[in-house]
């Protein structure tokens, strides 16, 4: 309750502070309860099979960090960037003994083809440096990298361990999967073109230019990702989300914003939560639990951007699956 100081009269300002004194903690009462009054018996089910006791969420950890550390190589990165005809492509490269030790293979690619606007800026700043977008101009940059890599028959089995869902995106080359981005969104109890529905009525593109990556599944063994961005090639940077429709029944997505063009990630916790919001406010709808589930998939340094805190936000979706 607001006083206003105009009047000068003490007595009723005193009046009106012992009235809010009164009323205001009453009321926030009543707007707290009611919230956990509304809490769908489904959902409060859900929570209770699924709680874990810190024993058991430690032994899960170690797991997740030994099969990681068993399926890490060191390799040498190289990243060429080149420009023709209006296009950039950026074709990186793994090489190295242990690529050959441990997976029978000389070298791993990935490539992405990106159309530069005509009216876009005509240089990137590639690590710090300044690459002109002229005919033919081409950048070769060369690192000593550590990276997580299996085979399509050798998943990460997140479900035997007791995981909800998937921690990481793989990208897949012959048959060869490159750990990707952390997960860090779920939907319980709805379907993908639910999901897609309610993102994409909020402005988001349901196409968009993207790597192919994969999730891990327990039936399906590898499911493809399903992209939606702010923008259909977000030459300028945005926000990218990818979706996947789990044999669990489950959606996970992993979400973050992307830089300009070569489009580097420079949010992960910001993105989770902007995607959250959009099922957020709409409880006869959808309950968003920001942060709630651990998925033991640390990135990047605490509340520096890009970072994930190894939590997902979980929305669930209220009635009957839909």
């Amino acid at each position: 309750m607001k006083t206003n100081i105009k009047f000068g009269i003490s007595a009723l300002l005193v009046a009106m502070l012992l009235v809010s004194m009164v009323f205001v903690p009453a009321v926030s009462a009543a707007t707290e309860k009611p919230s956990e009054q509304q809490m769908p018996e489904e959902l409060k089910q859900w929570i209770e099979e699924t709680h874990k006791d810190e024993e058991k969420k430690l032994w899960m950890k170690e797991q997740t960090e030994q099969w990681m550390q068993n399926h890490s190589l060191n390799v040498t990165s190289t990243k060429t960037y080149k420009y023709t005809n209006g296009q950039i492509e950026i074709k990186e490269t793994y090489t190295g003994k242990e690529l050959n030790e441990k997976l029978e293979i000389d070298k791993f690619e990935k490539v992405e083809k990106l159309n530069v606007p005509v009216n876009a800026e005509k240089h990137l700043s590639l690590n710090g440096e300044s690459f002109v977008l002229t005919e033919g101009n081409e950048r070769i940059i060369v690192t000593e990298k550590t990276v997580v890599m299996t085979t399509e028959t050798d998943p990460f089995d997140w479900w035997s361990i007791g995981y909800e869902y998937p921690q990481y995106t793989w990208y897949e080359n012959n048959g060869i999967y490159t750990r990707a981005d952390p997960i860090n969104l779920a939907w319980e109890n709805t379907y993908l073109n639910t999901v897609k529905s309610r993102i994409c009525s909020q402005g988001w593109w349901d196409w968009t230019l993207e790597y192919t990556e994969y999730v891990s599944d327990p039936q399906n063994c590898w499911v493809q990702g399903d992209g939606l961005g702010t923008g259909p090639a977000r030459i300028f940077g945005g926000y990218h989300v990818r979706l996947f429709d789990l044999s669990t029944q489950d959606i996970v997505g992993g979400a973050h914003r992307d830089s300009w063009v070569p489009h580097e990630v420079t949010e992960l916790e910001t993105a989770e939560n902007l995607v959250g919001g959009l099922f957020d406010n709409d409880l006869s709808n959808w309950w968003v639990l920001y942060d709630y589930e651990e998925l033991d998939n640390e990135e990047g340094t605490p509340n520096v951007e890009p970072f994930c805190d190894g939590e997902a936000t979980c929305m669930w979706r209220v009635g009957v699956r839909s």
